[in-house]
């Protein structure tokens, strides 16, 4: 497979590229050129206090993988962390700030690229049998090597985004490893790429495009996921690379999760599912932003954020035994977009609101839009056609989530939007207070393709009339494959889980269109047909979970 490197998902901007590799030489040299001004005294310091270097780790096979293990010049033995790189050129480099701050604790510190990915040897597996018994090579390479003095009773594994879905896999398997730190991370690979019958297509390019070796395996896989054939041989490549589908009992190692309201490479609800039913000690971050937002800043150059504290904090309560609140003061940890209060609750169920029922009606003479309406509706239906993108759930992956942590989140017009391609439903009239939505939204109707097959990309809006710009707050993709033409289909949408503030005088806006971006190849035409909405199976609605 020829990927252009220059369009591959980068977890670090090119001015981030710049500042790790100054930390890391830095780091390894005692050079403090380029280097931010804040971690010139503690690079200084850990440099006194520490012994740091690149090293050649041998993983399953002998694949050689790219490294560095550093560790305290004090008297262990000494707790260690392994860190796996994030899908990125940057490799293990990536960890720069965290190593920095985990030796200023007290750990050693072992951070690794994975095979196939710059820097080290062999080819891209994604997370397979391969990577796992890497990770438990890591570990036992470290314990070997005296000079690091690592305890064999206290180790955790931390990673960002491909680093974290490989840190559950290998805790799940070693029983060496005692706690886990799973940063912008998946549980369930298979709905994060493939949910409601419809292809994640953009996530799936982005995960396969950052390296130039991958497995014969994974361009199988690949050439059938852009085909959209042999779809249960794809499933079945990403379960075995799921915590949530490992065979057997899930093993309770204490573990640490984030992920964003507007996560666009592994979008949050299969991480929810799955931590709600993990029976080990746990806690949820969910964040303003999209992947790796919170996180980099800490990872990457030792800056003090929430996420990245409370990690620190994870390892020193679960691998020493510190008793510093972290296990007690909430189980969940929610920021309110775009207000960033940060709620903490016992779990999920606590921190869902009760559903509040909207139905659709189709709309009247007076307008081209239907209505979001408290009242049950008589019968109705409402078609449009299947045809070119009306709104987006996000113009590119990651980047929309990085202007709201910014507060510049970006905005779409509702009068753009082509009501021939699309439906519309309005609250009227705007909410005079506040309204809080912390939950799952669900959409159920009945849905009736002119032909056999369509996807449905559904949408909901925080809207302010004044301006007539609109917000998303969150969204799904659903496909309805049916035998026979003009087959009515019941259905029901999950959208992604939101925490979202829409201010007094807004209304919400739900929209439903046949085409986004994240869902289709570049070069798929559009399908044409007639989509036909309706409540012919039972009632059409938007369960809101809200409270003011």
């Amino acid at each position: 497979m020829s990927n252009a490197r220059s369009n591959q998902l980068r977890l670090l901007a090119p001015d981030q590229e710049t500042d790790v590799d100054a930390v890391v030489n830095s780091l390894l040299t005692g050079t403090p050129t380029g280097v931010p001004e804040y971690l010139v005294d503690d690079i200084a310091a850990v440099r006194a206090q520490s012994t740091l270097g690149k090293v050649q780790i041998p993983g399953e096979g002998g694949v050689l993988l790219d490294g560095i293990a550093a560790w305290p010049l004090t008297d262990g033995p000494h707790p260690l962390i392994v860190l796996p790189a994030g899908l990125d050129p940057a490799g293990w480099k990536m960890y720069s700030g965290a190593i920095i701050r985990l030796l200023m604790r007290g750990y050693a510190v072992v951070a690794y690229t994975e095979r196939g990915l710059p820097g080290s040897e062999g080819e891209l597996t994604v997370a397979g049998r391969e990577d796992v018994e890497d990770g438990k090579a890591v570990i036992t390479w470290a314990l070997e090597h005296t000079q690091l003095n690592a305890d064999a009773e206290k180790i955790g594994m931390a990673g960002i985004s491909y680093g974290s879905g490989i840190s559950q896999l290998v805790a799940q398997t070693d029983t060496r490893v005692k706690a886990v730190v799973a940063l912008s991370t998946w549980a369930d690979l298979s709905q994060a790429l493939y949910d409601n019958g419809t292809r994640h297509t953009a996530a799936a390019e982005a995960l396969a495009a950052i390296s130039d070796r991958p497995s014969a395996e994974l361009l199988s896989v690949l050439a059938d996921f852009r085909a959209n054939t042999n779809i249960d041989q794809v499933l079945d490549y990403a379960r075995r690379r799921s915590p949530a589908h490992l065979p057997g009992d899930i093993r309770p190692v204490p573990t640490f999760f984030t992920s964003f309201w507007h996560e666009t490479i592994f979008p949050q609800n299969q991480l929810l599912d799955y931590f709600g039913r993990y029976p080990g000690p746990k806690r949820l971050d969910l964040a303003v932003g999209d992947h790796g937002a919170v996180e980099i800043p800490g990872l990457l150059l030792g800056v003090y954020t929430r996420t990245t504290e409370a990690a620190y904090d994870w390892f020193d309560h679960y691998l020493l035994g510190v008793d510093n609140g972290i296990d007690r003061d909430g189980g969940v940890h929610t920021e309110t977009m775009h207000t960033f209060n940060v709620t903490a609750t016992a779990d999920l169920p606590a921190w869902s609101k009760p559903a509040r029922r909207y139905y659709l009606t189709a709309p009247g003479a007076e307008s081209s839009d239907g209505t979001l309406t408290r009242q049950t509706p008589s019968a109705f239906s409402q078609s449009f056609q299947a045809g070119g993108q009306q709104v987006q759930a996000a113009t590119a992956l990651v980047v929309d989530g990085l202007l709201e942590r910014l507060l510049m989140p970006r905005r779409q017009q509702l009068a753009g939007v082509d009501r021939k391609a699309a439906a519309v439903w309005t609250t009227r009239p705007v909410f005079l207070r506040p309204q809080h939505l912390s939950g799952v939204p669900e959409v159920g109707l009945t849905l009736t393709p002119s032909g056999t097959t369509v996807t449905l990309i559904t949408y909901l809006f925080d809207l302010n009339p004044f301006t007539g710009s609109m917000r998303i707050i969150t969204h799904a993709a659903t496909t309805v494959d049916n035998q026979q033409p003009g087959h009515p289909t019941d259905v029901r949408i999950r959208l992604q889980a939101t925490d979202y503030q829409i201010p007094i005088g807004h209304n919400l806006v739900l929209i439903i269109d046949a085409r986004d971006h994240l869902y289709f190849y570049p070069d798929q035409p559009d399908t044409g047909g007639t989509v036909t909405l309706s409540n012919e199976h039972g009632p059409a609605y938007l369960d809101i979970p809200v409270g003011s």
